[in-house]
């Protein structure tokens, strides 16, 4: 039998592509409240709702008591409206879901894009190893919501490069969206030129001055599209301010390498890549093994870049490595099972994808109606809060970094909270000295920043310290916070 009558039959079967991409929903959904685990949640919805009460950027901290003022370029900004919006029209379900549909919809655009070279199995296998990199890193912030956006774009720029031919012109708005709603995209830019160059070293000699001419107008309009945003060039310079912050780098989690004294997936990842290579024989162009040494450094150094390595590489290796594995998996006479999956691998017609765009918007919808509250956590201290509250503390507050957030979500002035690029090395240094209850840091915060209580968790060493200080007293502890008050009579 055929492939094309073994498709007409089953015309309403999605494409393995769709399949992948409801799997990975479904998947996501059924532990949703995960997605909810990060302080810079809150900030973001804060912030958004900022933004539509007063029309404009906050390009000057308006949330903090210890930086009034202080220049912030909140380069999110698009982001933080959408989460903003969703959780003011849906609440915590709708955040959450939101944060389900783009991490399904970036893994379906993938999937199709892996079909598209490799044989079903073995696509399969690549598509599903690439998502379960990205899940670990899957929280309802930023840059979730612009992995859809890192498929499109890198996809299309690998493809015009396997093509030797100019990238699309329709990538540049997608490149313009993706840097309004997260830094993320100085790597897709960075990609561009490397690739650009790439096209034009490897293309013959007769076609690499138009080749060059092409593609350097593409990387104009891909600058000039970065920058079509409220924040200007200060969406291009933001993102090498951030990397330029060592000692954020050095105490935040997904700055820091992976502990590979623990199971990692990118072990395993990088594990299964070398097996595959050694016993296939298959060979890689010396460009894209680059790329994908680089990415495999950056996922080494940074854990949060694990996502490029599961969405990145397969897309920069599927031109030169599907074909090859294909020629070595295929059989002469395919099985019927092989027929079906092939038939299956095919993109669906546009009949199917608007059925399986209904059932994922139904999936969405039961999701959203389905109530998710927020229960107190090593980010939500809400308890605390309302015993603060109830005692009348007022005043600034020296916070936890991880209850930043929260606090600025319920309208009280943070310390200190995920904003780094704002607080700079020198304050979060000052900040780690304090909580480290190292007592001139101590000393310095509490009388340079007039702090009147303190809202910290309970393994901090600054609690302790406190415990024993003049003029301080613990006035509330759970397991999430202790609370201390500055005694009014000092």
């Amino acid at each position: 039998m055929s492939i094309a009558p073994q498709r007409a039959r089953h015309w309403l079967i999605p494409s393995l592509s769709i399949m992948v991409g409801l799997g990975s929903l479904l998947r996501v959904l059924a532990s949703r409240r995960d997605l909810l685990n990060d302080p810079d949640t809150y900030l973001h919805i804060a912030t958004g709702r900022w933004i539509l009460a007063h029309w404009a950027l906050p390009v000057h901290d308006v949330f903090s008591h210890s930086m009034p003022g202080a220049v912030w370029v909140p380069h999110e900004w698009l982001a933080e409206i959408v989460l903003a919006l969703t959780y003011d029209g849906a609440g915590w379900s709708g955040v959450a879901t939101l944060t389900a549909l783009c991490f399904a919809w970036a893994v379906a655009l993938f999937t199709r894009r892996i079909l598209d070279y490799f044989e079903p199995i073995t696509g399969l296998i690549v598509a599903i190893t690439g998502a379960m990199l990205v899940l670990p890193h899957l929280l309802a912030r930023a840059h979730v919501l612009a992995l859809p956006l890192l498929v499109i774009w890198c996809g299309g720029l690998f493809a015009a490069a396997d093509q030797r031919r100019a990238p699309s012109w329709f990538l540049l708005p997608v490149l313009a969206l993706w840097a309004n709603l997260h830094g993320s995209f100085m790597f897709g830019l960075a990609l561009a030129g490397f690739l650009a160059g790439e096209v034009v070293l490897l293309s013959p000699a007769a076609e690499r001055l138009l080749l060059a001419r092409r593609w350097g107008l593409f990387l104009v309009g891909a600058v000039l599209a970065s920058i079509v945003s409220p924040n200007g060039v200060d969406s291009l310079l933001t993102p090498f301010r951030i990397m330029n912050l060592t000692v954020m780098q050095s105490v935040f989690i997904e700055w820091q390498p992976p502990n590979f004294s623990q199971p990692q997936l990118v072990e395993f990842w990088i594990l299964l890549a070398l097996f595959a290579g050694f016993a296939s024989g298959v060979k890689l162009p010396i460009l894209r093994a680059l790329v994908m040494l680089g990415i495999v450094h950056m996922a080494i150094r940074h854990v949060r870049h694990a996502d490029l390595l599961g969405l990145v590489v397969p897309l920069a290796l599927a031109g030169s490595l599907g074909p090859q594995l294909r020629r070595l998996v295929v059989a002469d006479k395919p099985s019927w099972l092989a027929r079906w999956l092939a038939g299956l691998a095919l993109p669906s017609g546009w009949t199917t994808r608007l059925v399986s765009l209904g059932l994922a918007g139904a999936i969405a919808a039961l999701s959203v109606s389905r109530p998710l509250n927020r229960m107190d956590s090593p980010t939500t201290p809400a308890a605390a809060l309302n015993a603060a509250r109830d005692r009348h503390l007022t005043g600034p507050v020296f916070n936890d970094e991880g209850f930043g957030g929260y606090l600025l979500f319920e309208g009280v002035p943070s310390f200190i909270d995920g904003r780094m690029e704002m607080y700079g090395d020198t304050f979060l240094q000052l900040y780690l000295d304090a909580h480290a209850g190292k007592q001139p840091a101590l000393d310095t915060v509490l009388s340079t920043y007039h702090i009147a209580w303190t809202m910290l968790a309970p393994d901090s060493p600054a609690v302790t310290a406190l415990d024993h200080m003049p003029g301080w007293q613990r006035v509330y502890q759970d397991k999430f916070a202790v609370i201390h008050q500055r005694d009014p009579s000092r």
